[in-house]
């Protein structure tokens, strides 16, 4: 992996912010560089910051200091600043899939990416994670793994160089959780993956782990 392109960067990342009364420091000088092709998982309790980078990650959260380099290109301008780089070159999978009620799946999908490439796009995923005959279904007739199918034909609508993934199986069987990360996996070998997870016996579908614990990276 060393000769291909780094495609996300963070370099010294550290966040915090206020809960109420409390101050909380959810990442320490966190140091991580991914590059096109790879696949990295982040584990570690609850709470231990895995949702907080990816969200930095992503552009979602600004970072207290140090910087996240997507491309190339600082995404320290916040959510507002990068929206249109976030919707060209990043897609997002979680836990929760949140899609619009009142959208088809399809609809979903190409919310944010209308084109005619994203459509072709869709129509041959949807073949391939075995949700083309969901294509104009809404969500509430979907179970709970064809929703998280649906997210993640929303997530690589647009061919995103990166793809975070927060908890994507957590809520499925073990079985349905497999297949959702074999197609992650699959459908990402032009792009940058980072997966947060629980389920260590996902594991052997990335190339390397980064741990952590209170928001600090930890050996091992």
């Amino acid at each position: 992996m060393t000769d291909a392109e780094t495609v996300i960067e963070a370099r010294g990342v550290g966040l915090s912010y206020r809960d109420g009364q409390r101050h909380v420091t959810a990442l320490h000088d966190i140091d991580l560089a991914v590059a096109r092709g790879e696949r990295v998982a982040l584990v570690g309790p609850s709470g231990s910051g895995k949702s907080s980078l990816l969200f930095v990650l992503g552009g979602l959260r600004r970072p207290t200091h140090g910087d996240v380099l997507l491309l190339g290109r600082s995404l320290v301008g916040g959510a507002d600043a990068t929206a249109d780089v976030r919707r060209r070159h990043v897609g997002f999978l979680f836990q929760e899939p949140f899609l619009v009620p009142y959208l088809t799946v399809r609809e979903n999908a190409l919310a944010h990416v209308p084109t005619a490439e994203a459509s072709e796009r869709v129509e041959a995923l949807a073949v391939s994670i075995g949700i083309a005959h969901l294509l104009d279904e809404r969500p509430h007739r979907l179970s709970g793994g064809e929703r998280q199918r649906a997210g993640l034909l929303r997530a690589l609508a647009a061919g995103p160089d990166l793809i975070l993934a927060d908890e994507p199986t957590a809520s499925l069987d073990h079985a349905t959780g497999r297949a959702v990360l074999d197609a992650l996996a699959a459908h990402a070998r032009d792009a940058a993956l980072v997966v947060a997870t629980h389920d260590l016996s996902m594991l052997d579908a990335v190339h390397r782990v980064l741990r952590l614990a209170d928001g600090r990276q930890t050996p091992g």
